[in-house]
């Protein structure tokens, strides 16, 4: 498992760099097994040196790509699977570890994505505004909606207690509620502070 200040989505990239001998360890023996990995969000604590609270729903990291650094750092690439729960944190030694299990969702397909996507835009658009880059607006969304909904959510620029709250959603419907109103209601804050310049 790797506690990070950051929230995984199935589909999303996650370029890491190694340090802490526990965590080099740990990928050693991860591309020594399946290359996956547990990524879960610190509720409290800090990324380095442990004894940290952690949320218990995650996202499976697979890596894709590892390599070694001249420091004897290791630089990792690897991409959000599967969302999973936590059924039992185990002993942190040699490095963080549990016991997971699925966090399974129905199926659903009538989800607004073209709203949500329209909405993602004119929100980085406003970002973009405010001075702050966004990188390129022209990304292209899946055409499978379960998909493609978590692909906005890992786009949208939102805190890290946000970005968790759609991770845990209970259901697809739920979460892309929860990111039409979160993106609204950043939207119109951003519009309150351009507006008085």
């Amino acid at each position: 498992m790797f506690p990070l200040g950051t929230v995984l989505f199935p589909t999303m990239v996650l370029p890491l760099r190694i340090f802490e001998p526990r965590y080099l360890e740990m990928i050693a023996e991860c591309l020594a097994d399946d290359g996956a990995f547990g990524v879960v969000l610190i509720e409290r604590g800090f990324e380095v040196g442990g004894g940290d609270v952690r949320f218990d729903i995650g996202c499976m990291a697979e890596i894709v790509h590892a390599a070694s650094l001249p420091d004897g750092h290791q630089a990792v690439v690897s991409v959000g699977t599967d969302r999973f729960r936590v059924a039992q944190w185990l002993d942190d030694a040699p490095y963080p570890r549990a016991v997971v299990e699925p966090f399974d969702r129905p199926l659903e397909t009538d989800l607004p994505i073209a709203d949500l996507d329209q909405k993602l835009r004119r929100h980085l658009a406003l970002v973009s505004e405010s001075g702050v880059d966004v990188g390129p607006l022209d990304f292209e969304m899946s055409r499978e909606p379960a998909v493609a909904l978590d692909q906005l959510c890992a786009l949208a620029p939102l805190g890290a207690l946000d970005s968790q709250r759609l991770l845990s959603s209970s259901t697809s419907s739920d979460q892309a509620a929860l990111l039409a109103s979160l993106l609204d209601a950043a939207s119109a804050d951003l519009m309150g502070q351009l507006g008085s310049r």
